[in-house]
């Protein structure tokens, strides 16, 4: 079963994965790491409402490798809580803060991991779901 940790350990290191992605400061040989996070079937649910599929979703995030630099773009992990847990699956919901200096995005994401001792984070990211937030929460 999934530990609280375990699953809030790998939601930071994946979004702070993805500030230096793109900021470029990583080598683009490390988007093996999200590969190796996200399940064969994975899918995400963005703010938009548009399903977007495993393929889609690695594919965009590729192709915005070095878009911003360190000091236009941070990501902030707040409130992160587990919903549920069984067997080898939990449900978490934390909110991702967006910050490019031009203004501040949030969404509450509900994420399903599966336990899995070969991800990097020691569980592998199945579902996620999206939704924007209006006022920034401390």
């Amino acid at each position: 079963m999934p530990s609280f940790s375990t699953c809030e350990d790998e939601i930071v290191a994946l979004h702070e994965f993805f500030v230096e992605w793109y900021a470029g400061s990583i080598p683009r040989e490390q988007f093996k790491r999200l590969e190796q996070a996200l399940a064969p079937d994975f899918e995400m649910i963005p703010p938009d409402g548009e399903r977007r599929s495993r393929t889609e979703v690695l594919e965009g995030i590729r192709t915005s490798y070095s878009r911003n630099s360190l000091d236009e773009f941070d990501i902030d992990i707040r409130h992160v809580e587990m919903i549920h847990q069984h067997g080898r699956c939990a449900t978490v919901r934390y909110e991702e803060w967006q910050d490019n200096r031009a203004e501040q995005t949030g969404r509450i994401s509900t994420v399903l991991f599966q336990e899995d001792p070969q991800a990097p984070g020691g569980v592998r990211w199945l579902d996620l779901h999206e939704t924007w937030l209006t006022n920034p929460a401390e």
